[in-house]
């Protein structure tokens, strides 16, 4: 009988795994594209709302591009509820990245946002490489290491960009 109990715990902790993993996946996604698009497109001079327009209009173009890539492979492989979850938890991570960029820009004086928010997205890669490490199973100790070594990179790369853009 705990067998029994051990095969029906097995599949619900493998759906929040996938779930989650799901979401930190979206997330680095999104902070990566959302990085590259701020670098190519505009400068400090930028209106709040030229940086938000960025922001936004990147945000939704991945998600719709997302949300229809993936709904026609679960169509198409015949994909049930859990991939519907996936979904989901796909877009509540791209969409849960933009607003803290949104809010971001908002916060900061006009003369800093669009810098800002180009390093926002590479602390977001930060924070969401610990958690993706720390959900496969990372001890925390390694798990900082590779959100440290992510948020390095992550922070050269938008600089390196910053740098030969200006």
């Amino acid at each position: 009988m705990a067998r029994e109990s051990e095969k029906t715990a097995t599949p619900h902790k493998s759906e929040r795994v996938v779930l989650r993993l799901a979401v930190l996946e979206m997330g680095i996604y999104v902070s990566i594209t959302l990085m590259a698009a701020l670098t190519v497109a505009g400068n400090e001079n930028d209106s709040e709302l030229d940086v938000l327009a960025v922001v936004w209009g990147t945000t939704f173009g991945v998600a719709l591009a997302h949300w229809f890539a993936s709904g026609l492979a679960g169509r198409l492989t015949g994909a049930g509820a859990e991939h519907k979850r996936e979904i989901l938890a796909h877009l509540v991570a791209a969409f849960g990245v933009a607003g803290l960029v949104t809010l971001e820009v908002w916060l900061l004086p006009d003369s800093v946002e669009h810098s800002g928010a180009r390093f926002l997205t590479a602390a977001c890669i930060g924070l969401i490489s610990l958690g993706y490490s720390r959900a496969l199973g990372a001890s925390w100790a390694k798990a900082i290491r590779v959100a440290a070594i992510a948020l390095v990179l992550a922070s050269l790369v938008a600089g390196i960009k910053y740098a030969l853009g200006h």
